[in-house]
C-alpha cells in the first residue's frame, strides 16, 4: 500500500512538471508576464503621440503584465538600454529604434540570447526579431508618387525632403516613392533632394537651402508632416508661387489644421498613424499569452489624409 501511494506521488509531480513545461514562459515577476519596451527619444510630436498610446494600453491588465517603458537620450544610450534589457530576464522587449541600422546588431543577439524582441515602426536590417509591427512605409511612398504624379498632370520638377537618408524607415519610402514616380510618371524629374529629419525646424532650413539655389521647383515630397509644415513655412517668407502644394507623411496636427483650414498649399498627408503604438503593446501581450502569429511582418495599412477627408482623422493626429 505504502508503495502504491509513493508510485501515486511520483505520477502527480511528473504531471505537474509536465504542465509546468507547457505553460507560457514567465519572468521573474510572480505570475506577471515581464515587458521592456524601448523607444528613441520623444523628440517629435509623433514619438510624444505614440509615448501616450503606449502608456494607456500600459495602464490595463496589470494584473498579468508589468512593463518598464524607456526614452533614450539618443543612440548610443538606446543601444546601451537594449544591453541592460537584454540581461534583464524579460519575456518580451519591444523597441521603436531610434536607427534601425544601429540597432540590427543588438536586436540579433537579444533573440540569439532567447528573448522575444518585438520591433515597432522603424526596421531593422535582417530578420533577427520575433515579430515587426508599423506602418507600411513603402505604401506611403508609393501613394505620394501616384498623389503628386495625378496633381502635376505628370509632368514638372518637384524637389524631396528625406528622414535620415540611408536608415531602413528613410529607404521604404524613398524607393516606395521611385517606384511609382520612375514607372508611371516619367515626366517628373526630382531636381534635389535633402534631409528634413523628422521635425520642423530640419525641414525649414532644408528649405532654405533649396529655394535660393532652385528657381522653378512644382511640389515638395517630404517624409514626415513636420518637415513638411517647416518648409512650407520657409516657401511662404520666401514668396515662392512656383510651389503648387507639399505633401508629407506621418499624420501631424500642424499638418491636420492645414488642411482643415483649406490651405492651398498643403496637399495631403500620407500617414499610419502613431496610435499604432498601443496596439503593438497589446499584441506583445496576447503573444506572450499564447496567441500564435501567422506574419512575421505585420503593417498597418495607410491612408491618404487630404482636405476632403482629414476631419475624420484629427482624434488620431499628433
Amino acid at each position: 500500500m505504502k508503495r502504491f501511494g509513493i508510485v501515486l506521488v511520483a505520477v502527480a509531480l511528473l504531471l505537474s512538471l509536465a504542465l509546468v513545461g507547457c505553460a507560457p514562459k514567465k519572468g521573474t515577476a510572480g505570475n506577471k508576464y515581464r515587458i521592456a519596451v524601448s523607444l528613441p527619444p520623444a523628440n517629435n510630436a509623433w514619438q510624444a503621440k505614440m509615448l501616450d498610446s503606449v502608456m494607456a494600453e500600459i495602464a490595463k491588465d496589470t494584473d498579468k503584465f508589468e512593463i518598464v517603458v524607456k526614452n533614450a537620450v539618443d543612440d548610443a544610450d538606446q543601444q546601451n538600454m537594449m544591453q541592460t534589457f537584454k540581461e534583464g530576464k524579460y519575456d518580451m522587449i519591444c523597441i521603436l529604434p531610434g536607427n534601425g541600422t544601429l540597432m540590427t546588431q543588438i536586436v540579433s543577439e537579444t533573440v540569439k540570447a532567447g528573448t522575444k524582441v518585438m520591433v515597432i515602426d522603424r526596421p531593422i536590417e535582417g530578420e533577427d526579431y520575433t515579430v515587426f509591427y508599423g506602418g507600411d512605409n513603402a505604401a506611403c511612398g508609393r501613394n505620394a508618387a501616384k498623389y503628386i504624379g495625378d496633381r502635376l498632370g505628370g509632368k514638372g520638377q518637384i524637389a524631396i525632403l528625406r528622414s535620415y537618408v540611408g536608415i531602413p524607415i528613410d529607404l521604404d519610402r524613398y524607393n516606395g516613392f521611385r517606384e511609382v514616380l520612375d514607372r508611371d510618371y516619367p515626366g517628373i524629374k526630382i531636381v534635389v533632394e535633402a534631409d528634413g529629419e523628422f521635425n520642423q525646424e530640419a525641414g525649414r532650413k532644408a528649405m532654405a537651402n533649396i529655394l535660393p539655389a532652385y528657381p522653378k521647383i512644382d511640389a515638395v515630397f517630404s517624409h514626415d508632416d513636420e518637415s513638411a509644415v517647416g518648409a512650407l513655412t520657409e516657401i511662404k517668407s520666401a514668396k515662392r508661387t512656383d510651389i503648387q502644394f507639399v505633401t508629407g507623411m506621418g499624420g501631424s496636427k500642424a499638418a491636420f489644421a492645414a488642411m482643415s483650414a483649406k490651405d492651398p498649399l498643403y496637399g495631403a498627408s500620407m500617414s499610419y498613424l502613431p496610435t499604432m503604438g498601443g496596439r503593438a503593446v497589446a499584441l506583445a501581450k496576447r503573444i506572450l499569452l499564447g496567441e500564435k502569429i501567422t506574419e512575421k511582418y505585420i503593417v498597418e495599412p495607410t491612408v491618404v489624409v487630404t482636405q476632403d477627408n482629414v476631419a475624420q482623422y484629427m482624434d488620431d493626429a499628433y
